[in-house]
């Protein structure tokens, strides 16, 4: 089995999509993961949780709950 790097971003941008079309509010990494898998395909936890970790994007609510940071 060989695997493929996926584009730089392509995660990151569909975390934030999905995040946006719920109004930009809360969901779990399970509920991320979920909404993302279709156009991603499946990613190891890491990822999703080091994509979550960029502040210029997203906004840690609570454990394991993430949110689009507001535009300022």
């Amino acid at each position: 089995m060989v695997r493929t790097r996926r584009p730089h971003g392509e995660l990151r941008e569909a975390m934030r999509e999905f995040l946006a079309a719920r109004g930009g509010g809360p969901a779990t990494i399970a509920e991320i993961k979920e909404g993302v898998r279709d156009r991603v395909g499946e990613a190891p936890d890491s990822s999703y949780r080091s994509s979550l970790q960029d502040e210029r994007y997203f906004e840690r609510v609570s454990r394991g709950v993430f949110k689009l940071r507001p535009h300022e």
